[in-house]
């Protein structure tokens, strides 16, 4: 069927699950192998998640960015600082 494809034993996840693992995956959360797999999987075979990492991800560079470029140095410790205690 697959032609030896490397993907065909893994099981497609649904789009729910694959959008409640989303940000543990852009954040390098998501560290089980059979769990990345199974998520990149899907995302290899479903325009719409595809389509929601491709924003997300762009989404976050811009403000990634933008803060760096035009955030006051003492709110960007303040929201560091933030970030490091949760």
């Amino acid at each position: 069927m697959n032609g030896g494809s490397d993907n065909q034993n893994i099981d497609d996840i649904g789009c729910i699950e694959a959008i409640n693992d989303l940000y543990a995956y852009l954040d390098g959360e998501l560290t089980d192998p059979e769990t990345v797999a199974k998520f990149e999987h899907h995302l290899e075979h479903c325009a719409a998640c595809y389509s929601r990492i491709e924003l997300e991800t762009a989404l976050g560079r811009l403000i990634r960015d933008s803060a760096e470029e035009n955030a006051p140095v003492r709110l960007q410790r303040r929201l560091r600082k933030l970030i490091d205690d949760l």
